[in-house]
């Protein structure tokens, strides 16, 4: 019922979208403007996504690979919820995403997807984008097929790049790119599967 009520977010959502030019969702930080917005729930979302496989009886596989060695293991949901985690920044709250972000949206009248994209020009935020993937059904309706999420985080000398990846009811996955400028990258993947039925 909860993703139905989402859903529902994400229609509205489009149609404040496709209501207001992108001069309206771009302008200003705050005041009346602020109030035209109307972005998707990413953090609802995301959030109502961690609480049904918290509550659903299934098993859980964890992959981690680096350089070409993969090792996997089935975990707790309470590791599950522990790792899902880093999906649940605090800029995603709805007051700041509203405040700090813009976003534009593309339709793809060849595949009906519609993307949503969120990015912001202040560097002090963890989220530097977020893009929404929507695919319409053969019913006319919309449906989430993916939340992408890019984070950059400066560690001393070392810049850690996040690229995250949530595909609801079945996978996330976190690509960690991290380095001090001029040498090489070491790049990690964290893959977790809880749906591999569909």
């Amino acid at each position: 019922m909860k993703h139905l009520i989402l859903t529902g977010a994400l229609f509205l959502a489009i149609a404040c979208h496709q209501k207001n030019s992108t001069n309206d969702v771009r302008a200003g930080k705050g005041g009346a403007d602020s109030a035209k917005k109307a972005f998707f729930p990413v953090l609802d979302y995301l959030n109502g996504e961690i609480a049904y496989v918290d509550s659903t009886p299934i098993a859980i596989s964890k992959y981690n690979t680096e350089g070409t060695k993969t090792d996997s293991t089935f975990i707790s949901p309470q590791e599950f919820h522990q790792l899902a985690q880093e999906f649940i920044a605090p800029e995603l709250d709805s007051a700041s995403f509203n405040r700090e972000y813009e976003e534009t949206s593309f339709m793809d009248e060849t595949t009906k997807q519609l993307t949503l994209t969120y990015s912001t020009g202040n560097g002090k935020l963890t989220v530097q984008r977020v893009d929404v993937l929507a695919r319409q059904t053969d019913d006319g309706a919309s449906k989430v097929s993916g939340i992408y999420l890019e984070k950059r985080e400066n560690r001393h000398d070392t810049l850690v790049v996040k690229k995250m990846y949530w595909q609801p009811k079945k996978q996330f996955q976190v690509t960690t790119m991290a380095g001090p400028k001029g040498q090489d990258t070491r790049v990690r993947q964290l893959k977790v599967v809880w749906n591999i039925r569909e």
